[in-house]
């Protein structure tokens, strides 16, 4: 079965510049996360901070569900106007990870947001 892949990106406010902290993928119906080693290591120069759901820096980590700290990122399936909000993703059914990866899931409360490449 083929992953399916999208990056974890984390940017700094001072300067603009993105990483691409970690990798979120769905594999044979199970999510993973892992963090991009090299990339935390230079994006902690500049304030960057593992995530707290993601203590462990080197370890895989795998959910049968999407990971909690990124489905609260979505909008509720149940909102009255999750359909055009699934509209203006090009979307006509509700799908956790194909909105994520559609959407970005970005908060204006932090500076995280999902990328595809």
């Amino acid at each position: 079965m083929e992953r399916d892949l999208v990056y974890l990106v984390w940017t700094d406010v001072n300067t603009g510049k993105k990483y691409k902290v970690a990798m979120l993928y769905k594999e044979n119906g199970k999510f993973y996360f892992r963090y991009i080693l090299e990339n935390v290591k230079e994006a902690g120069k500049y304030g960057f901070n593992i995530l707290i759901a993601f203590p462990q820096i080197d370890t895989l980590y795998e959910n049968p569900r999407l990971f909690a700290s990124f489905a609260t990122r979505l909008p509720d399936k149940r909102r009255p106007e999750i359909k055009e909000i699934l509209e203006t993703y090009g979307m006509s059914e509700y799908d956790e990870f194909e909105l994520l990866k559609r959407s970005g899931a970005k908060l204006p409360t932090d500076n995280y947001e999902f990328v595809i490449n």
